[in-house]
């Protein structure tokens, strides 16, 4: 089932040109120690549930060229990299952020390189103008998604999956147009930490006609292995490593873990924009400081709010992507083929 392609990584090298709106919103600021990147960056999450954390990155650098007043290329470049820098500092798991701001930053260069350096003015307006183009084709990945998605299911089937991807619940929605409603069955990991995005995920999946039946992480094993009730898996993830891996929700691993000691084949649909320059080999090369084991003898332990896991690719079957169904070892040669190197 796996297809050829040789489309590039979404939005590497736009070739149109569209008015930004959210630039032409947003104030000019004297300098860009005035500019709050990462208050821009919390405020496109929270006002755009859509929204994946690359592309949220990239919105923010777009408003952050327009409110900068750079007068040099080499002066917008270290800018740009300087408000990268901070926005990662800003957040926990910085691998997400990387993706976006490493491919925006490439874009710039490759536009830039590209232009009449004599006429900074013009560059300035390409870079916003083409910048939003970038960003709106980031985002409407999940279309493609999908549409390539879709077609791994059929009719009496069951999907078991979790969390709250965006990618995943656009695969069970287009299924349900092209297989019907109430053909196939969905199976849900709840993570009792986050009921209420558990509880938000179930009803939009059943408002949609999808028959869906709740468990718990502990019933994973028992449910994939011994009733034999699984078809496939088809998880998102945060970020994929350049060596095919995925950087997830915690708890992604054992379920792939579990899938493939059950011989059934786990799916990952991502956006190419989380494709990350990290090589990735077990849970200590994440590379930021996760406290899962919180010990004590008089208080509960606490437990991290957004923790993660890494995947490794050998236990993925494929990648669902706007670009179609690919093996793991395309990431490598889809970043390969933007930034020359993986040396981030």
């Amino acid at each position: 089932m796996d297809t050829v392609s040789s489309e590039p990584v979404v939005a590497a090298a736009p070739v149109e040109t569209i008015v930004p709106p959210a630039a032409e919103q947003q104030p000019t600021s004297s300098a860009s120690s005035d500019f709050d990147i990462v208050a821009t960056y919390r405020h496109l999450l929270a006002s755009d549930p859509h929204l994946t954390k690359p592309v949220a990155a990239i919105e923010s650098l777009i408003t952050l060229l327009n409110s900068t007043p750079s007068t040099t290329v080499f002066e917008t470049l270290d800018t740009v990299k300087a408000q990268s820098d901070r926005l990662k500092a800003s957040v926990a798991n910085p691998v997400p952020l990387s993706a976006g701001t490493d491919l925006f930053l490439q874009y710039l260069v490759s536009s830039l390189r590209s232009q009449d350096i004599n006429s900074f003015d013009s560059i300035r307006q390409h870079l916003l103008a083409n910048g939003r183009l970038f960003a709106a084709r980031a985002n409407a990945a999940r279309d493609g998604i999908a549409d390539a998605g879709w077609r791994f299911i059929r009719e009496g089937q069951c999907i078991l999956t979790h969390g709250a991807s965006r990618s995943v619940t656009g695969i069970l929605e287009r299924a349900v147009q092209n297989v019907g409603a109430a053909k196939f069955k969905v199976i849900y990991v709840r993570q009792e930490p986050r009921a209420e995005e558990s509880d938000r995920v179930v009803r939009e999946l059943r408002e949609k006609g999808i028959p869906v039946a709740e468990i718990p992480e502990s019933s994973v094993a028992y449910v994939m292995g011994l009733l034999r009730q699984v078809n496939m898996v088809i998880v998102g993830a945060e970020a994929v490593t350049s060596n095919g891996g995925i950087i997830s929700r915690i708890g992604t691993l054992q379920i792939a873990q579990l899938a493939s000691e059950a011989n059934v084949p786990f799916y990952v649909a991502v956006e190419t924009h989380k494709f990350a320059r990290k090589f990735v080999m077990d849970q200590r090369d994440i590379g930021f400081q996760q406290d899962i084991l919180d010990f004590s003898v008089d208080a509960k332990s606490k437990q991290p709010a957004n923790a993660v896991d890494f995947t490794p690719p050998e236990l993925i079957a494929k990648l669902i992507t706007e670009n179609g169904i690919k093996m793991p070892g395309y990431v490598f040669e889809q970043l390969l083929d933007i930034y020359g190197s993986l040396n981030g």
